[in-house]
């Protein structure tokens, strides 16, 4: 191993994936940007509003979080219910045994 100093020699820094990455397109990022930007100060403004009509109406909130949370857990149940009916409909009935012929009597 050497002992020469890494500032002795800054041209030998190693320089891992640096080289392989494409560049970005100025253009793209710009627009890509710019729609980030719109999309989060949509979502910041659509939160200030939901936020202002929880304060205003806590009742109707709590009502509106308990039914989204019955949505939830009925997406949730409904697949497993059904595939529950399905399987039991699925088997099929026991069929009856056939009467067996009655025996012949004897002559006296």
């Amino acid at each position: 191993m050497s002992s020469i100093p890494n500032s002795a020699m800054p041209h030998a820094k190693v320089h891992h994936d640096d080289d392989h990455k494409p560049k970005p397109d100025a253009k793209k990022t710009a627009a890509t940007s710019d729609w980030v930007e719109d999309a989060t100060d949509a979502a910041k403004a659509g939160l200030a509003t939901a936020t202002d009509a929880v304060k205003s109406h806590p009742k109707t909130a709590i009502a509106i979080g308990a039914t989204v949370i019955a949505g939830i857990a009925a997406a949730i149940a409904a697949p497993a219910l059904r595939a529950k009916d399905a399987a039991e409909k699925k088997a099929p009935p026991k069929k009856p045994e056939p009467k067996k012929p009655a025996k012949a009597k004897k002559p006296h």
